[in-house]
């Protein structure tokens, strides 16, 4: 038995030194590096010495391997068998109780153990590669992610159960980009949420440290409510436009990082886009248009005003607005000339 082991060893060994010297002696002929004529006849030296003692050994164990070699064999392979076993059973509790790795480390790889098929195994040090990873990508938080995206998908479709949707069959995009959006307004929401949690520990932290005098708990109510009409008559209509920009300059400030000011300007135009089209559309799409505003209410906090007087009171609030915004005024960075154009010029004088 300790000659099988002592052989199958001898094996491993010369075949990485083998492989080794050939590595070298082809990275030698494709260029990618240069062995001075010394170095390339050693490792030529040293690759065939490799090869010849992986063949005498892989000989020398043949021999052995007679049919009382084979029951050894097998006997060995029962006790590495048995060693691996008590090696993977343990594992989990190793994980929990190791002090190399940090705490979300030790939880990736305690995710990827559950996840593994049962006759898949991964050594500690893959493990925690693979963990390590995980983490670095922020793997548990997409799986998450989806999974929401799945539970908004379902509902969607829930909604539309009774829908004749071949009445809208030319927006073949709708069904795929409305999940979506409604998606990356969980997101935004969840994250401010998350910024307010964290300020409001801070703050507390500070009063209860003496350093802040009074305490001013944070909260978010969700954003302001928005109006059909500002849509509907969106690019006929400076009121519903200027309303639409006031709107979203409000939710800006509620957001309290500048990747979520980033995020809030693209959600936006992508939001409008889908309210445009469906409004445009009509009644063919009121179901479809239902369906977002209610995926939108419950996973965005984001609501549409009801209730007439409040919307008669803001069209009130709008023009008087208006009235007093100075409009001859242009932006601080105007130029009729834009970049793009420029580009553009450039583009067809090099054709």
């Amino acid at each position: 038995m300790e000659s099988t082991i002592a052989l199958e060893e001898l094996i491993e060994e010369n075949e990485k030194k083998a492989s080794f010297s050939k590595s070298n002696l082809d990275k030698h002929e494709s260029g990618e590096i240069r062995l001075s004529a010394i170095s390339k006849a050693s490792s030529e030296n040293s690759f065939e010495i490799a090869n010849n003692k992986v063949a005498k050994y892989k000989s020398m164990l043949a021999e052995l391997q007679t049919d009382e070699g084979q029951e050894v064999s097998k006997k060995r392979k029962l006790i590495i068998a048995a060693r691996r076993k008590r090696y993977f059973d343990s594992q989990s509790s190793r994980i929990k109780v190791g002090k190399e790795q940090d705490n979300d480390v030790k939880l990736a790889a305690l995710r990827i153990i559950a996840e593994l098929p049962t006759d898949v195994h991964f050594e500690d040090d893959k493990l925690f590669e693979i963990a390590i990873k995980s983490v670095e990508l922020k793997l548990p938080e997409l799986n998450e992610l989806l999974d929401v995206l799945e539970k908004i998908k379902k509902e969607f479709s829930s909604l539309l159960k009774n829908c004749d949707k071949e009445n809208i069959q030319e927006m073949a995009t709708i069904d795929y980009l409305i999940p979506i959006i409604v998606l990356h307004f969980y997101i935004l929401t969840t994250n401010i949420k998350e910024n307010i949690e964290d300020l409001n520990e801070k703050m507390l932290l500070e009063f209860e440290n003496k350093t802040r005098k009074v305490r001013k708990e944070i909260r978010f109510s969700g954003f302001p409510k928005y109006q059909d009409w500002w849509i509907r008559e969106l690019w006929l209509s400076h009121q519903a436009y200027f309303a639409l920009f006031k709107w979203k300059s409000i939710i800006n400030k509620q957001c309290i990082t500048l990747e979520q000011k980033k995020a809030w300007s693209i959600i936006f135009d992508r939001w409008v886009f889908i309210k445009k089209m469906l409004n445009d559309t009509g009644s063919l799409a009121y179901n479809y248009h239902y369906a977002f505003d209610t995926l939108l209410s419950k996973y965005g906090n984001l609501d549409e005003e009801l209730d007439e007087k409040n919307i008669s009171s803001m069209e009130h609030i709008i023009k008087e607005i208006t009235e007093k915004e100075d409009f001859s005024k242009n932006f601080e960075f105007h130029n009729v000339v834009t970049p793009y154009l420029k580009f553009k010029h450039k583009k067809r004088a090099s054709r």
